[in-house]
């Protein structure tokens, strides 16, 4: 099964996936002038997001549910599962989850595209 994951701001328009996780309610790095320019690829702008409870334990909770829904849709036979994952610019928040979720699949063993999709427009 491949697993795509996307990236996106939602202030530039939706987009088609089986399943949209929204960011929006984690700490904005944007409201940090020293990280505004950096992007969620950036340890910066992680450890700025992980560092507060509330987001770090929604993003535990989004893997764990994430994980166990690649393993279901695989056992189910489903040949690709389609994960976009959001905030309003599609820079910092949804690229930090969208990585720390790549990551977490393959190293359950998934194959894993991952697409930052407004990253440059953020």
């Amino acid at each position: 099964m491949r697993i795509e994951i996307t990236s996106f701001g939602h202030k530039y328009g939706e987009i088609e996936a089986d399943i949209v996780l929204d960011m929006r309610c984690l700490e904005n790095p944007y409201w940090v002038l020293s990280l505004r320019e950096l992007s969620g690829l950036d340890a910066p702008v992680r450890e700025y997001i992980l560092q507060d409870k509330d987001s770090a334990a929604y993003l535990q909770t989004m893997l764990t549910l994430m994980t166990m829904q690649a393993e279901m849709a695989k056992k189910r036979g489903c040949e690709r599962l389609r994960i976009a994952v959001g905030c309003t610019g599609g820079r910092h928040r949804s690229v930090t989850a969208a990585v720390l979720l790549a990551e977490r699949l393959r190293e359950k063993g998934h194959t894993v595209n991952l697409h930052h999709r407004d990253i440059e427009r953020g």
